[in-house]
């Protein structure tokens, strides 16, 4: 087995080098990540794509392929946990469609287009509460602010319960150790009965939201579990695949001057090619849950056997020259940029059109109201969070100027 180290900070920094060696290997290569273990990763966009629409060969839910259901499948874990891993992302066919049937329209484009005036008021907020006459963490006090508040305004949850939620889930955010995740779990455990406690509060006292609208629909037939699960996965991806984006974006639109006037140019088709460009170049997200071989088989030149684990490697994708020319480049008008950063497939993001219109929402109002934001200082080194399969800023100190 090769030792690709995707999570070091070289690799978070500049990943052609460590893609290009893994490409030459094979379109799948052999690796070892935190608590999955060994496993094989795609290192093609043909192949990731491949993997991800194939339901015959690959499935989420190891029960599928001769193995135990995911909700015991992680055996080491404390038995809480069953409920949480048992959710819509580790789902296969009809089990995974009733949950996303549940949901799908609420994230619709549609749906998401209707709530931007209400993300930008999020925006406009909490850009008023900014210090802008000294440096800040633009990460923490902006890009991780935001998403969390339209989430919780979208599920219902109120701001009481979003900060505690939001800090019993924090750990998970830490740097992916053994230590780290048993120092996650009480918070997770406080997270599922702070969830249970509130379903109940909005099945005796309904209010505005989705998680009232998935309680008191019958035609959902959703048990406590799955509202459970289901909430807290929403509420967990429904942030931090957006705080990376933006912080992504905010480091990327102050480290190239040229970019950043034309993404000023307010225009609304070069805000979203911006975003679509730096979920390509970041990969925010670089690598999917893991799939489990179904059956022995040939794939891509590569035998896999039965109960395997195989994960799309999203940021080799969207970097794979025969699908990108210049793919080490970020370039602002590339055109067209078929990536895969939200996934693809049957499991395609389902807050992917929520997470655009946070990103392009969020960068077009900070560079409205602060025209000249600059790194503080402007040559310090991007630090990337350490939390496995994550490529996001951690920290970004900035300073506002208009």
């Amino acid at each position: 087995m090769d030792h690709f180290k995707i999570n070091e900070p070289d690799f978070l920094r500049a990943p052609t080098p460590t893609l290009t060696r893994m490409r030459e290997t094979g379109p799948l290569v052999a690796i070892k990540i935190p608590f999955i273990g060994k496993c094989w990763v795609t290192t093609t966009d043909a192949a990731a794509r491949a993997l991800l629409k194939d339901e015959v060969h690959f499935v989420r839910n190891p029960a599928n392929a001769g193995g135990r259901d995911i909700s015991r499948y992680y055996w080491f874990l404390p038995r809480f946990m069953g409920v949480l891993n048992r959710n819509i992302l580790s789902l296969d066919g009809t089990e995974h469609a009733r949950l996303r049937k549940a949901v799908d329209q609420h994230f619709s484009r549609g749906a998401i287009d209707a709530l931007q005036p209400e993300i930008k008021q999020i925006a406009d907020d909490l850009l008023d509460r900014l210090d802008s006459t000294q440096p800040i963490d633009i990460t923490k006090e902006y890009a991780q602010i935001l998403p969390l508040d339209v989430i919780s305004k979208l599920l219902g949850i109120l701001p009481d319960q979003r900060t505690e939620l939001a800090r019993a889930i924090a750990p998970i955010s830490e740097p992916t150790t053994t230590w780290n995740m048993l120092r996650a779990m009480p918070g997770l455990y406080k997270s599922l009965k702070l969830l249970r406690a509130e379903i109940e509060t909005i099945r005796k006292t309904p209010r505005a939201g989705l998680l009232c609208e998935l309680i008191h629909d019958a035609e959902n037939n959703l048990t406590d579990d799955e509202l459970v699960s289901l909430s807290f996965v929403l509420f967990v991806a429904g942030h931090e695949t957006t705080l990376h984006l933006i912080s992504d974006a905010i480091f990327g639109l102050t480290e190239n001057t040229q970019h950043r006037a034309i993404f000023q140019s307010n225009d609304s088709a070069t805000t979203f090619r911006a975003v679509e460009k730096y979920m390509r170049f970041f990969s925010p997200v670089m690598m999917t849950k893991p799939l489990f071989v179904r059956k022995d088989h040939v794939f891509h030149g590569q035998a896999v056997k039965q109960g395997e684990k195989i994960l799309a490697l999203l940021i080799a994708a969207n970097h794979d020259p025969e699908r990108f020319e210049n793919a080490q480049i970020a370039e602002l008008g590339r055109r067209p940029n078929a990536h895969i950063g939200f996934g693809f497939g049957p499991h395609v993001c389902l807050g992917m059109h929520l997470a655009r219109a946070e990103a392009q929402i969020a960068l077009d109002r900070l560079f409205q109201r602060y025209a000249d934001v600059q790194r503080a200082p402007q040559d310090a080194a991007p630090e990337y969070t350490q939390r496995f399969g994550m490529r996001g800023m951690r920290r970004l100190m900035v300073q506002l100027k208009p």
